[in-house]
């Protein structure tokens, strides 16, 4: 015999005397044994609850700090410099593709996750003439959804025309914070889903206490009885 198979045997021997036990705990005490297996069902359920609201929290982040760097676009003022203009879209490119890359793991928590992403996305490229005058300054999406921005075209198209540029910018930035608005409202979809993730572990950790009280109290009632 191998040490890999002897360590096996004893694994599964392990296991096995293990679930021998339980069963013969649960035989000698069956209330115990269902307290703790309702307890461990709660605190499953919490854990799931507790990570959806984590992975929800930091899409709604992202959400946030796309909206305010969209909102940094519409900001620029008429005698903004082409470094300007590229630190507000860098900054833009940069807190959206977080949006983007949080979109996958948020989506497991919410089904709705994903319709507000498309929806950001969307108020950029709904205007055909808007998307020909982004892609012109070097603005691209890849087929993740992430953007990419090209310097070398945004400088060109800022120096064959600053206030077109701005105009562009300006749409843009505005449409995404109008979407972003009504996502992160209090009645929103983000909101709405993450005020019903929190009430549902607040639930599940009141239905927790209530039965780790139970059980203490079963617990004293059986130390006086033996």
């Amino acid at each position: 015999m191998t040490i890999t198979t002897l360590g096996s045997a004893r694994a599964s021997t392990a296991a096995a005397i293990s679930q021998t036990a339980a069963q013969a705990a649960e035989k000698a005490d069956p209330i115990t044994a269902g307290l703790q297996k309702s307890n461990s069902k709660l605190q499953t359920l919490l854990n799931t609850a507790t990570a959806s609201l984590s992975t929800l929290g930091k899409f709604k982040a992202a959400v946030a700090a796309s909206q305010t760097a969209a909102a940094g676009l519409s900001a620029l003022k008429d005698s903004a410099t082409s470094e300007d203009v590229k630190k507000a879209l860098n900054s833009f490119v940069s807190t959206f593709n977080t949006m983007v890359a949080s979109t996958q793991s948020a989506a497991a928590a919410s089904s709705g996750v994903e319709r507000i992403s498309r929806g950001m996305t969307r108020a950029m490229t709904a205007d055909f003439s808007r998307v020909d005058a982004l892609r012109q300054m070097g603005f691209t999406k890849a087929s993740d959804g992430t953007l990419k921005l090209d310097s070398a075209k945004l400088d060109a198209a800022f120096k064959a025309s600053p206030s077109g540029v701005l105009g562009t910018l300006s749409k843009l930035g505005k449409l995404v914070d109008k979407v972003a608005t009504k996502e992160l409202a209090s009645g929103g979809s983000i909101g709405n889903t993450v005020n019903a993730l929190a009430s549902k572990a607040t639930v599940l950790q009141m239905q927790q206490s209530a039965l780790q009280k139970a059980a203490q109290q079963y617990a004293s009632f059986a130390q006086t009885r033996a």
